[in-house]
């Protein structure tokens, strides 16, 4: 009996290559919450939104996740988060041909660039997100 394809965890792939990339930023898919996030501050949380994948083989260069990932900026002012979120989108430019154990970006996109996203009033964090995209294969095995 052949062993299932599992491809690679697009999200977390995403998320340890900005965390790579962004030292004294928390890059994660879980915020702290309350006052915990105010003290983490610069933060990005990246969401796994929806994507396709095509299954062709393990060692088939064809098969590829597509993640669509939401990725929120969290800072102390409107300001830094934008600043934050045009840090992200530079650093996601330079994705493809990045690799963790995991899988290989082998392209990017950028659904929609930062926006807005207003947190509650009065918490003393500002959110600025958008929607990227990804694409990533799993390692090719070596003989």
């Amino acid at each position: 009996m052949t062993a299932p394809l599992i491809l690679p965890d697009g999200k977390k792939v995403a998320i340890d290559l900005l965390s790579l990339a962004m030292p004294g930023v928390l890059v994660t898919s879980t915020l702290p919450e309350g006052k915990a996030l105010n003290a983490a501050l610069p933060a990005v949380r990246v969401l796994r939104i929806g994507g396709t994948s095509t299954m062709r083989g393990w060692s088939d260069p064809a098969t590829t996740d597509r993640p669509r990932l939401s990725a929120d900026c969290y800072a102390a002012d409107e300001g830094a988060a934008m600043r934050l979120a045009l840090q992200v989108c530079a650093e996601w430019e330079l994705l493809p041909g990045r690799a963790t154990a995991d899988g290989i970006v082998t392209g990017i996109s950028q659904e929609t660039g930062p926006q807005d996203r207003p947190e509650e009033p009065n918490t003393g964090v500002a959110r600025v997100g958008m929607i990227l995209g990804m694409s990533v294969r799993p390692p090719l095995p070596t003989s």
